[in-house]
């Protein structure tokens, strides 16, 4: 479920425009820190690499069927992003509460 969905479902009382503002900001947020991550993380770098190598490998070993790899791998980005959206939102979620739970909102 894309983050937009999520929000919907979870703050579909306040008005849309906000309901929009937010998830700009939230998609915005996720780019940046993953930005940053990939220019400044070693660990990445390396596993970037491997995978980008693996990658190749497999798709030069498939030859005329390695358009499949390419199908593959937008198909395992997409359903990343689904992830990485629901666990950005619980975890805003979880911020919220612990707030309230604490009586600081």
């Amino acid at each position: 479920m894309k983050l937009e969905a999520l929000l919907k479902e979870n703050i579909a009382d306040l008005p849309i425009s906000f309901t929009e503002h937010l998830y700009a900001a939230f998609s915005e947020a996720q780019s940046d820190l993953c930005m940053r991550n990939k220019e400044r993380n070693a660990e990445y770098q390396r596993k970037e690499k491997q995978y980008s190598q693996v990658f190749d490998e497999i798709r030069n070993r498939l030859g005329k069927n390695r358009k499949l790899m390419l199908k593959l791998e937008r198909l395992q980005n997409e359903i990343s992003s689904m992830d990485c959206d629901l666990i950005y939102l619980q975890g805003f979620i979880d911020c919220v509460t612990l707030l309230k739970l604490i009586q600081l909102i």
